[in-house]
């Protein structure tokens, strides 16, 4: 047979197989990439502190990396060589830049959450904590082809499982959902199925039953937290992972409706933190991205807090004090932090002062809620009443109250009182 009826009159299999060869350099290219721009990190240097038996990363020294050739920290205090065996004496404290390695990642792809009978899949990828949100950035739009947000909802609160009231769980997630569907958001949270990421996924998965269009939500949380992570490994794979965690693990499994993740790695082991600055900075670039040209708008941010320790109060306080401010919607009924800054909101004068009474009520709630002591539960108070300076900007919604039936509005009020406020 000759070469035009192997390929039929039209020439289509020559165009079908060009199609085939230049989509598979294109993964090529996409690969070689990511894997030159996003790194992992091991740690290389095993110091030991007060327990003997565990390095600072966080791992026991038992199960560390074998003994590598010596090598120390290379430039920029990076780590070039195998990873060493190095004990070091107590006042050396660990740390990421010093006492880490950076290679390649190699683990990213998606990953299939099985359950229940379905597959969700979701894009995932392993990167260094100190990556540039300007490569973070280009890997969602370009690589994952993710649409600019009109609106960024970051939501933060308690880490640990909390039950909240069934008709407040009902309208969060409702009025979530609406205000990221009706104005092409996307949410940021950290993760993990545990506290606040649980009730965001059980959201998201009630909104994805009904098939009422995709919800772009991102979880960024550390790797060295995740559970089964060894199943993610692998370059541009998909991997299936259970999503039935160890109940007596420190570990968390990551949230399965997530639509992507971004999981920061500092060469630590069972311990959070390697994603509190990668989330902040990447969110402080994602608001920089002119969505309207015209107008030279950039992405709002709205701060959206559900109950939480006393980090989200001091996530609260940044979020206000950042240039320019991101206003705060907290969830009042939903426990500890977000009700103490909600009853110091309604009770604080317009200047951001309260009442002795109120501030004896303050410490004294805070005292009881977080275990504090006087002095602790002091320094708490003082967080809160910075926060109350820029009592315009916060936005508390409480259930059944008049004129805030749904977080959805209070989340673009919000919105409107930034704009009125600061942005003239």
């Amino acid at each position: 047979m000759d070469g035009r009826g192997r390929r039929g009159t039209d020439g289509s299999f020559k165009r079908s197989s060009i199609k085939r060869s230049a989509s598979s350099g294109s993964q090529r290219l996409q690969r070689a990439w990511i894997e030159k721009t996003f790194q992992k990190r091991e740690c290389a240097h095993i110091i030991t502190g007060k327990d003997p038996s565990r390095c600072g990363c966080g791992q026991p020294v038992a199960q560390h990396s074998p003994s590598g050739d010596g090598q120390g920290p290379g430039e920029e205090g990076r780590v070039d060589g195998p990873p060493v065996r190095l004990e070091v004496q107590a006042k050396e404290r660990w740390s990421p830049l010093k006492h880490t390695r950076a290679s390649p990642t190699d683990a990213y792809g998606v990953i299939e959450f099985q359950e229940g009978g379905h597959v969700n899949k979701a894009m995932y990828i392993r990167v260094s904590f100190d990556t540039k949100p300007e490569s973070l950035l280009q890997l969602m739009v370009k690589e994952w082809s993710l649409e600019l947000p009109t609106l960024l909802i970051s939501v933060h609160g308690g880490l640990q499982n909390f039950e909240l009231p069934p008709k407040l769980r009902q309208v969060f997630g409702r009025g979530l959902i609406k205000a990221a569907v009706t104005t092409g958001a996307w949410i940021f949270t950290g993760g993990v199925s545990t506290g606040v990421i649980r009730h965001v996924g059980d959201a998201l998965k009630d909104h994805s039953s009904k098939s009422r269009g995709k919800v772009c939500a991102i979880g960024i949380a550390p790797w060295g937290i995740v559970d089964n992570k060894d199943d993610l490994l692998g370059r541009d794979v998909s991997r299936p992972y259970g999503t039935m965690g160890n109940p007596l693990s420190k570990l968390a499994v990551v949230n399965s409706s997530h639509s992507h993740f971004i999981l920061a790695d500092n060469g630590t082991s069972g311990k959070y933190g390697a994603e509190v600055r990668l989330r902040r900075q990447l969110e402080k670039h994602v608001a920089l991205q002119k969505i309207n040209t015209r107008l030279g708008q950039g992405v709002p941010v709205v701060c959206l807090i559900l109950e939480g320790g006393p980090n989200v109060i001091s996530i609260v306080l940044e979020s206000l004090r950042e240039e320019p401010p991101v206003p705060v919607v907290v969830c009042d009924g939903s426990g500890r932090a977000s009700d103490i800054v909600s009853f110091a909101h309604r009770y604080c004068h317009d200047d951001g002062s309260v009442s002795e009474s109120v501030k004896e009520q303050l410490l004294v709630t805070i005292q009881k809620t977080f275990n504090y002591g006087r002095s602790q539960a002091q320094q708490i108070f003082l967080m809160v009443m910075e926060c109350m300076k820029k009592k315009a900007l916060i936005t508390v919604f409480r259930m059944g109250s008049e004129g805030q039936q749904d977080i959805e509005m209070s989340i673009l009020t919000a919105l409107l009182k930034d704009e009125l406020l600061f942005r003239h």
